[in-house]
């Protein structure tokens, strides 16, 4: 007899069903629970854990190189043409990670902790010449066995970037500026120069509120990161309080062309995206870099700042993937 003719049956057919559910409800909660627990007792544990599925979930791996002035991190993954992501100052090579994904699906990806940033160990102050860092990042993609590649960079990574690409043009493929680069003479100044005309330096970190005050300074609208990740990178930054600040007179002090006189002499085809809420340099400064260049693709995105890798992620990677897709 079928449980459709037996009403008994269809009712405790229906309460199964319900403790089935009930113990999967369960199961979760305990489960969230037992992770919220985790980032309240173990929260450097809980941080490295969500890092760690973060990186493989993007279908990349850890990797290391032992280099003269110590060893490199980076994370590498895909296969194809070789692409070297390098961040601006004090940043990491995680924030690449979300924008990544869009490209190495037919891309090798090399996201570089830059010498004396991220995990790497930091340096005496003369490393952070720009100069010098060039140099070192040129080295480590020489270890690594890199032969020619394009370059993403944002920020600080704008100078290498270029400098790279001056000096081997027979490497670099193309150079993509993710969010405004160093050394461009802006039409207008913008609201961190204005700040370090006044004698302030906005984005150098030496305790947790300086780190929440640059937040604002580079995004319009600070994004979503996991409170155990944030609270790490918070730590860790501030432990590096007093480099941090010879950091900043390092690169400052460089004896470094702008990017504009050197523009000329770039062969490669560049990509620029400078965002329009972007309070470290402002806007005007993508016309003036663009008319430099032989080859360049301007895209000027409303609602993010500094960093469009990580408050414009899928959408920048898109832009850089159809870039790359049309060379």
């Amino acid at each position: 007899m079928t449980s459709a003719a037996n009403p008994e049956a269809s009712k405790e057919e229906c309460l199964d069903v319900k403790r089935v559910v009930k113990a999967i409800l369960l199961s979760l909660v305990l489960l969230f629970s037992a992770g919220y627990v985790a980032t309240l007792v173990w929260p450097q544990r809980a941080a490295n854990a969500m890092l760690s599925g973060f990186v493989f979930s993007a279908g990349l791996s850890k990797a290391e190189v032992s280099m003269p002035f110590g060893t490199v991190h980076y994370l590498q993954g895909g296969e194809g043409e070789t692409v070297v992501f390098l961040h601006g100052i004090y940043a990491l090579k995680e924030h690449w990670v979300d924008m990544s994904r869009k490209i190495s699906g037919d891309f090798r990806v090399i996201l570089l902790d830059l010498p004396g940033f991220g995990e790497n160990p930091r340096l005496d102050a003369a490393e952070y010449d720009l100069a010098r860092q060039s140099k070192n990042v040129a080295a480590v993609l020489d270890a690594i066995g890199v032969s020619d590649y394009h370059i993403a960079a944002n920020s600080m990574g704008a100078q290498i970037a270029f400098d790279l690409a001056l000096a081997s043009p027979e490497r670099v493929k193309s150079v993509a500026l993710i969010g405004s680069p160093i050394n461009v003479t802006s039409i207008e100044p913008s609201d961190m120069e204005l700040a370090m005309d006044a004698g302030e330096a906005p984005l150098v970190v030496t305790s947790a509120e300086a780190y929440d005050t640059r937040m604002d300074w580079l995004f319009p609208k600070v994004p979503f990161l996991p409170k155990p990740i944030m609270d790490k990178w918070k730590a860790e930054e501030v432990s590096f309080a007093e480099i941090n600040t010879k950091i900043w007179e390092a690169v400052e002090g460089s004896d470094a062309a702008m990017l504009e006189q050197m523009a000329p002499e770039i062969t490669q085809p560049t990509l620029i995206v400078w965002c329009r809420d972007d309070l470290i340099f402002h806007p005007s400064g993508a016309a003036v870099l663009a008319s430099a260049l032989a080859q360049s693709t301007v895209i000027q995105p409303e609602g993010c700042g500094h960093l469009p890798m990580l408050d414009r992620k899928g959408q920048t990677g898109k832009d850089y993937a159809a870039f790359l897709k049309n060379l």
